[in-house]
């Protein structure tokens, strides 16, 4: 029963984790630096009354501690006889791509979300446009999210490819 739940907790959260990611780096950024400073309503509400990003990032925590879980009973603990067999090396190439890339997701992604909604919060506060400097750090920030946005989705695509292919790597292998 314990693996039913766990299993549905990481791939629940996991398949969320995902969408919300290319949802948000390949449509609604995109469409908000687009749009310019009349998306500044629109975006604060996503990110600080939404909360989009936290909860991105919440789903991306209970996957990963979710497959940890998974991975830990069973492997007997973690047996290296177990985590790399071959037949089950899609499952920790994946499990260690999901830990890298939610580390990037919320050690440097996330810390920016959080520069932006700021930066907006006190736009939106004293009604006014964003100054030169303003831009500029919105700017870079949308650029480095992008980036990094970029890195995410192509870490969630690998690690999703390597666990959902694990069984047949002992063929390749």
């Amino acid at each position: 029963m314990d693996l039913i739940v766990l299993r549905l907790l990481h791939i629940g959260a996991g398949a969320f984790w995902v969408g919300a990611v290319l949802t948000f780096f390949l449509f609604v950024q995109p469409a908000a630096v687009a749009v310019g400073p009349e998306a500044m309503k629109f975006t604060y509400q996503l990110i600080h009354h939404r909360g989009l990003p936290a909860v991105i990032l919440a789903a991306a925590a209970v996957t990963v501690l979710a497959g940890i879980l998974l991975l830990a009973i069973t492997s007997n603990g973690f047996d290296p006889d177990l985590l790399f067999a071959t037949s089950r090396m899609g499952f920790t190439v994946g499990g260690v791509v999901a830990i890298l890339t939610f580390g990037i997701g919320a050690l440097y992604v996330f810390p920016r979300t959080r520069t932006v909604e700021q930066t907006l919060g006190r736009l939106l506060a004293e009604s006014r446009s964003p100054s030169p400097d303003e831009q500029q750090l919105l700017g870079r920030v949308a650029r480095e999210s992008r980036r990094a946005g970029w890195v995410v989705l192509l870490g969630l695509v690998v690690a999703t490819v390597a666990m959902a292919t694990a069984r047949y790597w002992s063929l390749f292998l």
